[in-house]
């Protein structure tokens, strides 16, 4: 901006403080009545829209929720659904049997082959 809007935006500055100062009794009182009913036709607590965006959000979440724990459970078609036998238990908790935890790699690689075997 340029000096005189400068000024003259100080000066109605100093203009309307001045004037805010030197209200009369009557008219500060008036003010602060308008004020107060002003304040206490205000609502109370959360508005219609703030329950309803709240409700929204909850049943997105639990929405959201359901649909996560749905598809931890659920096994890809075609996905190897092998049991356990009772001399698979038995290797697992033996002490004697160390080679299984050595060899991880061969067995990472044993399970990525087709059923039959490499070759067929």
């Amino acid at each position: 901006m340029n000096a005189p809007d400068d000024r003259w935006l100080e000066r109605a500055k100093a203009l309307l403080d001045d004037s805010a100062e030197n209200l009369d009794a009557a008219t500060l009182s008036r003010l602060n009545r308008a004020r107060q009913a002003a304040l206490a036709t205000r609502r109370k607590g959360p508005s219609r829209w703030a329950w309803s965006a709240a409700l929204a959000a909850s049943a997105a979440a639990v929405f959201a929720l359901a649909i996560g724990l749905h598809q931890r459970g659920v096994v890809p078609p075609g996905a190897p659904t092998a049991g356990l036998e009772s001399g698979d238990i038995d290797v697992m908790t033996s002490d004697d049997d160390l080679d299984l935890a050595e060899n991880l790699d061969f067995y990472a690689w044993l399970e990525k082959q087709p059923p039959g075997g490499p070759s067929g």
